[in-house]
């Protein structure tokens, strides 16, 4: 768990040695980690020190303790549980970032090594560091009800079905007066949450506005754009109005070598379908090929065009091992000149490739 604390941390040394290769993870690792990676997500340099922990358990079998740790910058420090630890205990790495340094996205190792084994844990602590701008208008240039942001828009990027996507924002408060977020949300579309970092943003200083969203909240798949509403309590209480983008996936765990052909297997017949010259006063319909070359069920979830001059006829939206359909693609080119190109997603149950697009061109007179 991420923690912002003040305390005295231990300063280490740090090699410009290479390391040799029996210091990468290995599988039987006598410290059990509650998690080795922690992202701290954005970080303002004038809010200081940022603490995260590493907890761990001794799955030894005997007792131990911690030797040494090696961190590969001078801005990493850390402190951590010193005292023998029996077997199954458990412990405790504190690690501190110094965002004091040039800005931009960071990735720190820790290593540690304990007593009586050559091997080493990696630790890895990442981030954005964001330095506080010599202009604070220029470079927070999209103004909302007093508060200053870099982009017009929120990308999420691809969300996935089995966890949130989490997206920060710093912005700057111009506001006279500090600000914090409204505890109703009421124009908050169930799969988006909103938080702010630290809670009240006083006024003249910057802070983090926090998406999450739920991919499966959202209930459905592919590309969504939201029109959401964000209610801040300052002087007085405004919305702020986002648009927010998101690509939305199925998650589907990694299979394993062994049973590729054993599961649900899409092919397309094309990939690239070239409709060649067309009259832009005439639609035209062209049949595609999809079969299951797997060997359980294939359940197509979803068919999507990015552009509402194609409609999709399927036939049926579950095909048996071995088995096959044609999708009906018509595309209207009214209105449109030159060369033209359509993509065309599919949504199924393959594990190995949930979503396939693939791409309707032409060249319209």
């Amino acid at each position: 768990m991420m923690k912002y604390l003040a305390l005295a941390p231990v300063i280490l040394c740090f090699w410009t040695v290479s390391l040799p290769a029996y210091c990468q993870d290995i599988a039987h690792s006598l410290l059990e980690w509650e998690s080795k990676s922690i992202n701290l997500g954005s970080v303002l340099e004038e809010q200081g020190n940022v603490t995260a922990q590493y907890a761990f358990t001794n799955r030894s079998g005997r007792s131990l303790f911690i030797e040494e740790i090696m961190t590969d910058c001078g801005c990493t420090t850390a402190d951590y549980t010193r005292d023998t630890l029996a077997n199954e205990e458990m412990g405790q790495i504190t690690v501190v970032f110094d965002p004091r340094s040039r800005g931009g996205a960071f990735s720190k190792s820790i290593l540690v090594k304990v007593n009586d084994d050559p091997n080493l844990d990696t630790l890895v602590l990442e981030g954005f560091n964001v330095p506080f701008p010599a202009d604070a208008a220029k470079a927070y240039p999209i103004e909302k009800a007093g508060l200053g942001f870099r982009l017009p828009v929120i990308h999420m990027g691809n969300v996935f079905s089995n966890e949130p996507k989490v997206k920060q924002m710093d912005f700057f408060n111009f506001r006279d007066y500090p600000i914090q977020l409204s505890q109703i949300q009421e124009a908050l579309p169930d799969h988006i949450q909103v938080k702010l970092s630290p809670a009240v943003v006083t006024a003249k200083s910057r802070g983090i506005l926090e998406i999450v969203y739920h991919g499966e909240a959202q209930g459905d798949l592919g590309f969504f754009e939201d029109e959401i509403q964000i209610t801040v309590l300052s002087d007085e209480k405004q919305s702020i109005d986002f648009r927010v983008i998101a690509n939305v996936y199925e998650y589907f765990a990694p299979t394993p070598i062994t049973e590729i052909d054993q599961v649900p297997r899409l092919q397309i017949q094309e990939m690239e379908v070239d409709l060649a010259k067309i009259n832009s006063n005439m639609p035209i319909s062209r049949m595609i090929t999809l079969h299951n070359k797997g060997q359980q069920e294939l359940l197509i979830r979803k068919v999507t065009a990015n552009c509402d001059c194609v409609s999709i006829s399927l036939p049926t939206d579950r095909l048996l091992p071995g088995e096959q359909t044609d999708i009906t693609v018509t595309f209207d080119p009214k209105d449109r000149k030159g060369l033209d190109h359509k993509a065309i997603t599919i949504f199924t149950n393959d594990p190995i490739q949930p979503a396939q697009t693939f791409i309707v061109k032409s060249r319209i007179n």
